[in-house]
């Protein structure tokens, strides 16, 4: 894969951290987030937390994508 990925994980859900931690080993580019006081439904239990780490992972992405394409137009000039 050669996207950003986001794992979202709940502080009282099923997925822990170990298993979050081999999912974002099997690719580079790929940003945790643990919502603590959620359990397993955590876009219901705290919609707004999983809103503002979605709003964060995409302005990341999207800066690091005007970056490279900024150094890629400069090295092309």
């Amino acid at each position: 894969m050669r996207c950003p990925a986001l794992v979202v994980r709940a502080g009282k859900g099923m997925l822990k951290q170990p298993e979050a931690d081999r999912m974002a080993g099997r690719h580079g580019a790929t940003r945790i987030a643990v919502i603590p006081d959620a359990g397993h439904d955590v876009h219901l239990d705290d919609p707004a937390a999983v809103y503002g780490e979605m709003v964060a992972f995409l302005a990341e992405a999207t800066a690091a994508e005007s970056e490279a394409a900024a150094k890629e137009a400069g090295a092309g000039a």
